[in-house]
């Protein structure tokens, strides 16, 4: 028996998903399918083994989608997708391509070239726009490829530690789309932080999380990412189907109040969250999430994304890069949003 095409057809498909702003609509029918298959997603790109692309084939994504390509490694396959229609067909043809031996081949072909296969469905390339920075320049160098380089700096006892430029997203699992963070470390500390986004300007373009009912489920959407980065799976999932269920136009009713309350009822999810971005007006970690959680049935005015863009520098700075992603997941800016009121 050919021991590579054995073990190519029993690899467990382990997808990453590269969500570019305005295709919130792909990401949820690949989760949905996702789940439906049985699928786990992977939670680093060290995990996945299949790299999808969620939105136009976009100048301001492809860098960030093309650098997390090279750490994902073989077997792999990457897709792009722009039309929801069409994940279920993508994602069966992946695993055909992720499990034979001239998928790969074709995999690996692309590595310098960055290649992958586009479905289209009608999408089309746009600029790309930086417009929108907050926090300080931080003025760190870095490689070729965005890979940080460390110098040294005297911490508050005097010894020489290591200071790192750290970029955090666009790609990353549980992450707003086109919201990237630049952190400098010192040590394991962040000392500063810029905030800035990648967008594809589309004027006039409707949000996705528009309407009562949408609103209802962004909510549980934000609830899904803050749960998955604080590492409670298990609700995240549940979440998630909550979520989908309110899209779908069906009530959740009792499984709705049955997770809610073992969420609220947590000990350890509420000491984890509590302090965590703690900020006059909004609360802290745990305060926002229960808020989600209320406003999941009594949806309410959503957060202004471009103000929490402006506070997110001061929350980051002092937390270690575990707690500076449990920041950004408990606000969870809409930069689709955004870019509709500043496209």
């Amino acid at each position: 028996m050919d021991l590579t095409a054995w073990l190519l057809g029993r690899t467990p498909v382990r997808p990453l998903i590269a969500t570019a702003v305005g295709a919130t609509g792909v990401r949820l029918a690949v989760e949905g399918e996702t789940r439906r298959r049985g699928w786990r997603p992977a939670l680093r790109p060290a995990e996945a083994n299949l790299l999808v692309v969620a939105g136009a084939d976009d100048p301001a994504m492809t860098p960030f989608a093309d650098a997390v390509w090279q750490l994902v490694p073989a077997p792999r396959v990457r897709i792009g997708l722009t039309d929801p229609a069409e994940v279920a067909a993508a994602l069966s043809e992946a695993e055909v391509r992720l499990r034979s031996r001239a998928g790969q081949r074709s995999s690996s072909a692309g590595n310098t070239a960055a290649e992958h296969v586009h479905h289209t469905g009608g999408g089309h390339s746009e600029h790309m726009d930086h417009g929108h920075h907050h926090g300080h320049d931080m003025g760190g160098m870095e490689m070729p490829g965005g890979i940080p380089m460390a110098d040294r700096a005297a911490d508050r006892d005097g010894l020489k530690l290591d200071r790192l430029t750290v970029p955090l997203g666009p790609v990353l699992p549980a992450w707003p789309a086109g919201l990237l963070v630049r952190v400098r470390m010192q040590g394991d500390v962040v000392q500063e932080a810029t905030v800035g986004t990648v967008l594809t300007p589309r004027h006039g373009t409707r949000a996705f999380w528009d309407g009562e009912a949408r609103l209802r489920a962004r909510r549980l959407d934000s609830c899904v990412r803050l749960l998955t980065v604080a590492g409670w799976e298990d609700a995240a999932v549940v979440a998630a189907r909550l979520r989908d269920d309110l899209l779908a136009g069906q009530d959740p009713g009792s499984r709705f109040t049955r997770w809610a309350n073992r969420v609220r009822r947590s000990r350890v999810l509420r000491w984890s969250l509590t302090g965590v971005g703690a900020q006059a007006g909004s609360g802290d970690g745990w305060d926002r999430l229960i808020r989600w959680i209320d406003e999941a049935t009594n949806p309410a005015e959503t957060d202004d994304p471009a103000q929490i863009l402006d506070a997110l520098p001061a929350l980051l700075a002092g937390t270690d890069l575990a707690a500076a992603r449990l920041v950004v997941a408990s606000f969870d800016p809409d930069l689709e949003r955004l870019r509709v009121s500043h496209g």
